[in-house]
């Protein structure tokens, strides 16, 4: 009797810890919280977004024919629209076609901030499309455009924040560069080449700001409410071209020593075996404060990820997107074999596109490609880059600057970091510079995300309008940020 009370009294004990940590799960409040804003861009900044939209800056690096006329007439354009911009800032074309302008601040011994987007966008066939993809229509309450969300709303939005900003007299406390790549989308070398231009000149930025994550409206694990998520770090990528090669021959007398036997062997291999799941950090971090606005089932869980973490990792294995958060991906994406029905090839081809978790190398994801193929197969990698460093996101200066933002704008938002599954040239900054964050001050809803590259791409004017009044206020208080 002795033994069961005990055993009882354990149960119960642990029951208690339970049920403390997830009632003292609450949202991460924002010390010493800025007013709450009430800066709008206005009519006049959504018909210069719009005319802004209706460049078809498609860069086209694969093909040597491509149009630039949209990229020779864009700074013009901006000239026009954005006047006390281009008075005021020091113009630099960074690689031909890459915009960056000088705020100079009051003290410019202080390192700079980067805030940036990308002028270029993707390719759109209009057919499928509800409306042309480059003459930024407006419907019910959304503007149509390629760009629309990615990312041409966040260039708006800056240049109309410090338009808005150089008509009250303001100056800035420090330097600000606003950076804009025209090859962002073809993964070309002007944001590197912008990288290296600073470095160059001594002005590595205390604080860089670029796309990413955003305000969302619909929040994994079924939370409600609006949720502002930022990276802080971003997943490594790199495209692998597998070669296998066997003698070929005849249909009629195939061999599991074919070359097309051997690849797809190796690549169900390659599928059938994922890496090992792992919750970092800032994955961690998300999930906690997704929780703690969610029911008391959540909170339970995540309020003891010391005793539920393998449970939780195991759950987001089941769903491809929130899988991709916590391990390294292999996605495979082309294949080549015979050319003829009866015809056994000497070569088959594939390629696999790898999203490399921050927590491993590039050599490490390519090593599990090779384990399984013989060592007659050939690789060639290409596009490669490694996992980007993890920036601050506790107790650090920027990072709270950042929340004290977001909090003025959205004052009912959630926020979070998260790690970003998809590139951007935020990781050539991050290289530079540590405190690198992936986020639009913009409310982009689930379709609307859905939809970047994609057909019909559109953003909420009221959506736009709230954006620039983030970035007013971003650079409103820089005097707020830490040195």
């Amino acid at each position: 009797m002795t033994v069961f009370v005990f055993a009882v009294a354990i149960v119960a004990l642990f029951a208690v810890v339970l049920t403390v940590n997830a009632v003292r799960l609450r949202p991460t409040p924002v010390s010493d919280p800025l007013p709450e804003s009430q800066a709008m861009g206005s009519d006049e900044a959504v018909e210069r977004f719009r005319e802004m939209l209706r460049s078809a800056t498609v860069w086209g690096a694969g093909n040597p024919e491509a149009d630039h006329s949209a990229f020779d007439e864009f700074v013009p354009k901006l000239r026009r629209l954005y006047p006390r911009v281009f008075a005021s800032m020091d113009l630099e074309m960074i690689d031909g076609y890459g915009i960056s302008l000088l705020w100079k601040g009051s003290d410019r011994a202080l390192a700079p901030v980067v805030l940036m987007a990308h002028h270029d966008v993707v390719e759109a066939d209009p057919h499928g499309w509800s409306h042309d993809p480059f003459a930024a229509d407006i419907a019910d309450g959304k503007i149509y455009a390629r760009g629309a969300v990615d990312t041409k709303c966040i260039w708006a939005g800056l240049l109309e924040a410090a338009e808005q900003l150089l008509s009250e007299g303001y100056v800035p406390p420090r330097d600000i560069y606003f950076f804009s790549s025209n090859t962002e989308e073809d993964g070309g070398d002007t944001a590197p080449r912008m990288v290296e231009y600073l470095k160059g000149i001594g002005r590595v930025p205390y604080l860089v700001l670029d796309e990413g994550g955003a305000v969302i409206d619909n929040p994994p694990l079924g939370v409600s409410g609006q949720f502002a998520v930022v990276g802080v770090a971003e997943k490594g990528i790199f495209n692998a071209r597998v070669t296998t090669s066997s003698a070929g021959g005849h249909a009629a007398t195939p061999s599991l020593e074919d070359a097309a036997a051997k690849l797809v062997a190796g690549l169900d291999g390659l599928q059938q075996n994922p890496p090992a799941s792992r919750l970092s950090d800032p994955v961690a971090a998300m999930l906690k404060e997704l929780a703690a606005r969610g029911g008391f089932g959540l909170r339970l869980v995540f309020g003891n990820l010391w005793l539920f973490r393998p449970l939780v990792v195991r759950i987001m294995q089941r769903d491809p997107e929130t899988a991709a958060m916590v391990r390294t991906t292999y996605a495979l994406t082309q294949l080549e074999g015979s050319k003829a029905h009866n015809v056994i090839s000497k070569q088959a081809k594939a390629t696999v596109n790898v999203r490399v978790d921050p927590g491993e190398t590039v050599d490490d994801a390519f090593s599990r490609i090779k384990q399984r193929f013989d060592e007659d197969t050939a690789y060639e990698l290409f596009e490669v880059s490694e996992p980007s460093p993890v920036s601050p996101f506790e107790d650090d200066p920027a990072f709270d600057y950042l929340r004290r933002v977001i909090h003025a704008v959205y004052p009912e938002a959630g926020i979070a970091p998260y790690v970003q599954t998809s590139c951007s040239d935020a990781r050539h900054f991050a290289r530079a510079c540590p405190r690198t964050y992936r986020f639009a001050g913009i409310l982009f809803k689930g379709d609307q995300r859905t939809r970047i590259h994609g057909q019909d791409e559109n953003l909420d004017v009221d959506a736009f309008k709230r954006g620039v009044g983030f970035y007013i206020e971003f650079i409103r208080h820089l005097d707020k940020l830490g040195k």
